[in-house]
């Protein structure tokens, strides 16, 4: 499972937030309109990644947290849930189910995906819920939308959209000390956007192993790197990454580049009036080839004449 330790961490250590809330009992296979608001508040929250509804863990403020479990018998595939949402709430969300196993308990997830196209709403009547009604997650808690929720609504259409094309960051620049990372950035509103900061932060285990600057799109600027994106236009190739022989160390690369370990990348950019905007991708993978290798080369104990001789060709 792809986000297995990314879940056992939020069990273990998260608290409930914007994207991350604990139920002790699954919703039912019938849908309700708890569900309803519930996934909408999520998907109407500021926070940028994946959000995730937790089944099976009780949370109280005074007991504190404990691991409830779900019976076998009572599953809910993705589509179940997936059918219900679309049925009910617009524009579409998309969600992901899974379950796995932690102390010995059936646990239950809700993983809500890329809600970039807010404000969610009712589509019909469901219940109590009338259409039109839009709620908004605030740190643990839920409200209807105001107005200030519907300006900022309106202001984040006029945005920018980045993804990740390629789970890999290449390391083979030795040269010019930067790795690569195959990303495409679409401006959806009508003015300009300039990006000034910003780069990969590569975690493991919730924990960031390594950080690497923005140097360039497709050739290396500098420190200095800027991009201005047309309005209504998207650019795709390879970002430059700073990178050096040092993260080789600290991301546990062996002495041919590579390692068996997956990563969590997180592309975070910040454009000229300070709005941030992040890219996600767990399962990632990254190589390394060239003179980024010699520390791990020097403490695998090669020589500096086999090292060139062997694995510089």
């Amino acid at each position: 499972m792809k986000n297995y330790n990314t879940i056992i961490d939020l069990i273990e250590n998260g608290y409930e937030c914007e994207y991350l809330d604990f139920k002790a009992k699954q919703y039912s296979a019938k849908g309700t309109p708890n569900l309803l608001k519930d996934i909408m508040a999520m998907a109407n929250a500021q926070h940028e990644g994946s959000k995730f509804i937790i089944m099976g863990v009780k949370d109280d403020l005074v007991e504190g947290r404990g691991i409830e479990g779900l019976n076998k018998n009572d599953k809910v595939d993705s589509s179940t849930y997936q059918e219900f949402v679309l049925n009910n709430i617009e524009p579409d969300i998309s969600l992901d189910v899974y379950y796995l196993n932690y102390q010995d308990k059936n646990i239950g997830v809700i993983e809500i995906q890329n809600t970039v196209d807010r404000p969610y709403m009712i589509k019909k009547k469901n219940g109590p819920l009338n259409e039109g009604f839009c709620l908004v997650r605030r740190g643990s808690q839920q409200s209807v939308a105001k107005r200030s929720d519907f300006d900022r609504f309106y202001l984040e259409s006029n945005r920018l959209e980045i993804r990740i094309l390629d789970e890999c960051l290449y390391a083979t620049n030795d040269r010019e000390g930067v790795a690569t990372l195959h990303v495409s950035f679409r401006n959806l509103s009508n003015n300009p956007i300039t990006l000034l900061d910003g780069g990969l932060l590569v975690r493991k285990e919730g924990n960031v192993i390594s950080q690497h600057g923005m140097y360039g799109l497709n050739k290396v600027i500098g420190a200095d790197f800027t991009l201005e994106i047309p309005p209504k236009r998207e650019l795709n190739g390879h970002l430059c990454l700073g990178f050096s022989s040092t993260d080789c160390l600290k991301l546990g690369l062996d002495e041919y580049g590579i390692t068996d370990e997956k990563f969590k990348f997180e592309l975070i950019v910040f454009d000229t009036t300070n709005n941030k905007y992040i890219s996600e991708c767990e399962e990632a993978t990254i190589i390394a080839k060239g003179d980024f290798l010699w520390k791990i080369r020097q403490k695998a104990g090669y020589s500096k004449k086999k090292i060139f001789k062997k694995y510089q060709k």
